[in-house]
């Protein structure tokens, strides 16, 4: 059983793997197994308000698609799904009166469902643009975007037209992109910097046949009311503090203007609350680089470098002196400590 790590304190809505057991099985795979090996007891996906590490769900699908040596595995997934697994995600997404407020309701809830490290809603005179990625530490997780991105269209396409919809996926390229242009979009790139889905104005615009103002509003209502609260006291709050970062650990700045009001504080009262605790804001930055790296170093085969700038690290020579400074040794002897 892995013990519990940094990458742990990142979850996900249970219910987004109700359909993967199913799945695997039509492959011949048994995943009790590899659930064990990941500490995860598929009874939890049944559950529409339960949540479960992202990253081991992350391992679970990539092991999945590995086994069954499907690129598509995540993505052709959801077509065993059941219309609100997700729980009030899902079922406000299905009660949008209209494409805007479909728009708008998964900008508002991309959190709830996912812990992300960057989520952005614009609009213009072409639509609706969400822009998306996650925390670097999430080394794996093309088949979870593929399955994601998945309900999400299947969703919007019960509500109108999505045909004009255009989609940009971080995930390289598959080997056959054909499954990916049926399921999810004609207009599809891949190895974009961020995901990004486009929604025409035509989409905004369209009236939902089955929507329901008050089902709608009661979700949007649930999805908050489940948000984790803002902790205030006592380690609490540098939980949260260490949640923030961790989650933006690649920016290479942390301005305390930006961070204060986050937590709905001052600079000075955000600097004082640090204090009080023993550390700063300084002091918890490299503590987490530290985590995280030594999560890189030994857990993935990234390069080097690019730990390196996942870390927000301008230059590999800064990691390397932080490295040595950690764990007294470069960062190259560390990963060959801990495959030894």
């Amino acid at each position: 059983m892995p013990p519990r790590n940094l990458t742990d304190e990142l979850t996900t809505v249970a219910g987004l793997a109700s359909a993967v057991v199913e799945h695997a099985q039509s492959y011949g795979i048994d995943v009790n197994p590899i659930c064990k090996a990941l500490d995860i007891d598929p009874e939890v996906f049944k559950s529409l308000t339960a949540r479960i590490s992202l990253d081991r769900l992350c391992r679970l699908l990539e092991a999945c698609a590995l086994l069954a040596d499907d690129e598509a595995f995540g993505l052709t997934s959801i077509g065993r799904y059941e219309a609100g697994s997700t729980g009030p995600f899902g079922y406000g997404l299905m009660a949008a009166p209209t494409g805007l407020d479909f728009v708008r309701f998964l900008d508002a809830h991309i959190q709830y469902v996912t812990h992300t490290s960057y989520s952005r809603l614009s609009m213009d005179e072409r639509g609706a643009h969400i822009a998306w990625s996650f925390a670097p530490i999430i080394v794996k997780r093309d088949q979870y975007v593929d399955m994601s991105v998945g309900l999400v269209i299947q969703r919007a396409k019960d509500l109108a037209n999505s045909d004009s919809i255009e989609i940009e996926l971080e995930r390289p390229p598959p080997r056959n992109p054909q499954p990916f242009r049926q399921l999810l979009s004609r207009r599809l790139s891949f190895g974009a910097r961020l995901n990004c889905i486009h929604f025409p104005r035509s989409f905004l615009d369209a009236q939902n046949p089955t929507g329901d103002r008050r089902l709608f509003e009661l979700m949007d209502l649930q999805c908050r009311s489940l948000r984790a609260p803002m902790p205030e006291k006592g380690a609490d709050f540098l939980d949260q503090v260490r949640r923030y970062l961790l989650l933006h650990v690649s920016d290479d700045d942390y301005p305390l203007a930006q961070i204060a009001p986050y937590f709905g504080l001052s600079e000075r009262t955000f600097q004082r609350r640090l204090a009080t605790h023993g550390t700063s804001l300084n002091e918890l930055r490299d503590q987490i680089r530290k985590e995280v790296s030594f999560n890189l170093l030994t857990e993935s085969e990234l390069p080097i470098s690019e730990i390196c700038y996942r870390l927000g690290y301008s230059a590999p020579s800064a990691f390397t002196r932080s490295v040595t400074r950690w764990f007294g040794s470069s960062p190259t002897e560390v990963r060959e400590r801990k495959s030894a």
